[in-house]
């Protein structure tokens, strides 16, 4: 999958794009990198409607080509090294989304297919019962 930032993209159009070739994981765009093995702040978190333009300043344009036997560690550091861009893989887990801090060294295929096998479960309900899906009420 090729993946084209430019500045008047926005993020959320990168993370579509991703979360496409890879529906059990998706991406988060931060305004500061994490260290290896740690989780990012919540507040450094980058909304959606975010033109990477607007990021940091130092944001460069370019694309990228991510392929799923690509270790997570290896897709982040790319974002930071060709984009300056500090990017986490989350991945899903029932309803959550996990970050995958202590998994980086796994492929997305990998990682996907974790997620994939967390989400996917046999639902028993009896009489009456309803089955709620991410959250809602």
């Amino acid at each position: 999958m090729k993946l084209e930032i430019d500045y008047t993209k926005k993020t959320g159009t990168i993370k579509q794009g991703f979360s496409r070739m890879f529906p059990f994981l998706k991406i988060e765009f931060f305004n500061t990198a994490h260290a290896p093995g740690e989780p990012t702040s919540r507040d450094q978190l980058i909304a959606d409607d975010t033109p990477f333009g607007k990021i940091n300043g130092i944001v460069k344009e370019g694309s990228i080509n991510i392929h799923e036997d690509d270790s997570v560690a290896a897709v982040e550091q790319s974002f930071q090294q060709k984009f300056g861009l500090a990017v986490q893989v989350f991945r899903k887990q029932n309803n959550v989304w996990i970050e995958t801090t202590k998994t980086d060294q796994l492929t997305l295929a990998e990682q996907n297919e974790k997620g994939k096998a967390a989400s996917t479960f046999p639902v028993h309900t009896e009489p009456g019962d309803r089955y709620l899906e991410d959250g809602q009420y």
